[in-house]
C-alpha cells in the first residue's frame, strides 16, 4: 500500500527560492540543488532554502544529505512545523515506525494548528507498526476535523479490516518432528484476530519414549530461550508456554548438548472475502457464520427461538404505548443473491425471526424488496448498504412512522469512489463507486456530542436548529446505523437524534429521558441469531462495553469528553462505568 507524502506549505519564498520552488514542483530535483547548493555552502540557511533542499534530497533518495540538512534545520528552527513534518516523513521513509509515531504525536501535542493530514500520516505509521487501535484513534481525529474526508474514510476501512483480519495457527515440521508434540489451548484452536495470538498458550510434550532430561528450545528470530523438560516413567514431560505467535516461533529439544529443531509455529491468514460474480465481494469465515445462515445450515436453536418470543412479546407491548420500529438491515447476499456463489435456503434465521414477530403482533421493517429493486442500494466492496440503500431504509421507516413527505425531492444523489470494509481486506484494496445521498433542504444539523467508545456503547447526538419536523428520535443500532449516512438522514429532518450502538436493544431509561417521539431498534440481518433485548437502564449493558477493554488512551479521551460533556450529561454515569 502506497503512503502519499504529506503536502506541506512553507512561507512564500523570493528570488532564487521562487525558481527553485517551481523546479521542485516540476520534479526537477537536480535543478533545485544547482540553484540552491552554492548559496547554502556559502552560509545561506534560511528556512525556505533548507526546506527546499530537504525535499530535493528526498526526491533524489540522497538520505545522507537529507539527514544532515534536516538536523541543521531542526537545530536552528526547532519550533517550525514544516521541519517537524519533514523529520517525521524522514522516519517514514526509513520505515522506522516507532520514531515516526513519536514524531507525529509530538506535532499533534506541540502545535495548536497543523494540517489534518498529520493525523493520517500518524495513522499510516501506526498501521505499518500493526498498532491498529492507535491507528484508528489517529484517523478518527482526522475525521473529527473533516467528516467528509474520503481519504480518511478509506484509510479507516483499511485499518479496521486489518484489525479484524482472522488467523489460525499453522505448523511446519522441521528436522526432528517426532521428539515433540504440541497442543494449543482451547481458545487458540479457533479462528481469531491477531490480538488473540499475542499471548497464546501452547502445551508442549516431550516424546514419551525419551528417558533423559532435555531442554526445550524456543527460538524467535535470533533469540533462543530454554526450559527444562524432565521425562517421567508414567508420562511424557510437559510444559505450558505463553507465546507471541504474531512472529514465527520454532520449538526444539536439546539433548546431550545437541539441538534438534522440531516444529515451526506461525499464523496463517484465513480467507475473509468471497469473490462473487461481477467482482462483488461478500463476507467469509465471519463470527456470525453468514454463509451457513444463508444456506440454511445455521438456524435458530430452541433457546434462541424462546428468547426471540420473549423479545417479540415485549416489543409488541412497547409498540402499543410508543412509536417503536424494529428494523432489519439486510445482508448483502440476501439483496444480491444472483451475485453470491451459494444457494439460498428456503428458511434462514430471518424467516424464523419474522414468523415469531408476526405471531406476537410486533411491527418490524425488512426493506428487502426495496433494496432488491434498486441496483445501487448495495455496492461491490462493502457489507453495508450504500447511501441510496440507507435512504431507502430511512424512507421506509419514515413511512412507518406516518410521515408522507416527498423525501426523494429533499435529497440529491451522486456517486463517489470508495474502498469499503470488504475491499479493504484485499491487497491492494479494491475500489468501486457508491451512491451517496445529500440533504438539499438547508438543514442546520450538527453533531452535538460523540464519545470515544469504539463499537458497542458509542453514543452520538445530533441536533438540528432548523428541523423539518420538531421531533426526537432514538436509534439503538449497530454498524448499519452509520453506514451510508443512515442516522444523518434522520438528523437532517428531526430536531434531535440520539444514536447508541447497542444492536437489537431497547433501553427504557434512554427513551424516557429523551422523551423520544420515535424509536428505531436496528440490527444487522447476520446478527439475528442473537435475540433482541429490552432493558431498563444503560448500566445493564456495561459489561458489553467493558468487553472492549479500552486502551488507556481511549479512556483518557473519554474522560476528557465527560469533563466537557454538557450536552451529554445524562449519560455520564454510564460512560464512567465503562471506564472502570
Amino acid at each position: 500500500m502506497q503512503n502519499p507524502t504529506l503536502t506541506e506549505r512553507g512561507p512564500a519564498a523570493t528570488g532564487s527560492t521562487d525558481a527553485a520552488a517551481a523546479a521542485l514542483a516540476r520534479g526537477e530535483f537536480e535543478t533545485v540543488l544547482a540553484q540552491l547548493e552554492p548559496s547554502y555552502r556559502a552560509g545561506a540557511d534560511s528556512a525556505e532554502i533548507l526546506l527546499l533542499l530537504i525535499r530535493a534530497y528526498a526526491g533524489l533518495g540522497r538520505s545522507d544529505e537529507r539527514r544532515a540538512v534536516l538536523a541543521q534545520a531542526l537545530q536552528k528552527y526547532p519550533d517550525k512545523l514544516e521541519f517537524r513534518v519533514a523529520d517525521a516523513e524522514f522516519a517514514m521513509a526509513r520505515q522506522d515506525w516507532t520514531a515516526a509515531i513519536e514524531r507525529w504525536q509530538r506535532i499533534e501535542t506541540s502545535f495548536r494548528e497543523f494540517p489534518s493530514a498529520v493525523h493520517l500520516r500518524h495513522a499510516r505509521a501506526c498501521l505499518a507498526a500493526s498498532d491498529f487501535d492507535a491507528a484508528l484513534r489517529a484517523v478518527d481525529a482526522a475525521l473529527e476535523r473533516q467528516s467528509d474526508n474520503a481519504t480518511a474514510r478509506d484509510l479507516r476501512d483499511v485499518i479496521a479490516s486489518r484489525k479484524a483480519r482472522k488467523y489460525q495457527i499453522a505448523d511446519q515440521a522441521l528436522a526432528a518432528p517426532s521428539l515433540l508434540s504440541w497442543t494449543p489451548a482451547e481458545a487458540q484452536r479457533r479462528i481469531a484476530t491477531l490480538s488473540a495470538f499475542r499471548q497464546c498458550q501452547i502445551q508442549v510434550a516431550l516424546d514419551s519414549s525419551a528417558t533423559e532430561a532435555a531442554l526445550l528450545l524456543i527460538r524467535t528470530g535470533d533469540e533462543v530461550e530454554t526450559r527444562p523438560l524432565h521425562p517421567s516413567v508414567e508420562d511424557a514431560a510437559q510444559v505450558v508456554l505463553t507465546l507471541d505467535l504474531t512472529r514465527p516461533v520454532e520449538l526444539g529439544v536439546s539433548q546431550a548438548g545437541e539441538a534438534h529443531w522440531c516444529v515451526k509455529l506461525s499464523l496463517s491468514p484465513v480467507m475473509e472475502v468471497i469473490q462473487g460474480k461481477d467482482g462483488w465481494l461478500f463476507l467469509a469465515n465471519d463470527s456470525n457464520a453468514s454463509v451457513d445462515q444463508f444456506t440454511g445450515r445455521k438456524r435458530l436453536e430452541a433457546e434462541q427461538r424462546q428468547q426471540w418470543r420473549t423479545f417479540a412479546t415485549a416489543l409488541s407491548a412497547l409498540q402499543r404505548r410508543r412509536s417503536v420500529l424494529f428494523l432489519i438491515a439486510n445482508s448483502k447476499e440476501k439483496v444480491r443473491p444472483e451475485r453470491y456463489p451459494h444457494q439460498q435456503a428456503a428458511v434462514t434465521p430471518t424467516e424464523q425471526v419474522e414468523a415469531i414477530l408476526q405471531a406476537a403482533g410486533a411491527a418490524y421493517c425488512n426493506p428487502i424488496k426495496a433494496m432488491q429493486a434498486a441496483p445501487a442500494s448495495y455496492y461491490a466492496t462493502d457489507t453495508h448498504w450504500s447511501g441510496l440503500g440507507a435512504f431507502l431504509a430511512f424512507q421506509s421507516c419514515m413511512r412507518r412512522f406516518g410521515y408522507q413527505d416527498h423525501f426523494e425531492s429533499l435529497f440529491a444523489f451522486h456517486e463517489q469512489e470508495v474502498v469499503g470494509d470488504l475491499g479493504s481486506k484485499l491487497d491492494p484494496p479494491a475500489r468501486t463507486r457508491m451512491t451517496v445521498a445529500t440533504y438539499q433542504g438547508g438543514s442546520q444539523t450538527r453533531c452535538l456530542f460523540t464519545n470515544a467508545i469504539p463499537g458497542t456503547g458509542n453514543i452520538t447526538i445530533f441536533e438540528n436548529a432548523r428541523p423539518r419536523h420538531a421531533r426526537t428520535l432514538v436509534i439503538f443500532g449497530g454498524s448499519s446505523s452509520g453506514a451510508g449516512g443512515f442516522a444523518n438522514l434522520f438528523a437532517a429532518i428531526f430536531r434531535r437524534v440520539v444514536v447508541i450502538n447497542l444492536p437489537g436493544s431497547y433501553i427504557h431509561e434512554v427513551v424516557d429521558r429523551e422523551q423520544a417521539d420515535h424509536v428505531i431498534i436496528q440490527t444487522n440481518e447476520r446478527y439475528l441469531p442473537s435475540p433482541g433485548s429490552v432493558r431498563e437502564t444503560l448500566s445493564e449493558m456495561t459489561t458489553d462495553i467493558q468487553r472492549h477493554r479500552l486502551s488507556e488512551a481511549q479512556r483518557a479521551k473519554l474522560r476528557e469528553r465527560i469533563q466537557h460533556q454538557g450536552p451529554c450529561a445524562p449519560y455520564d454515569t454510564f460512560m464512567a462505568q465503562a471506564l472502570r
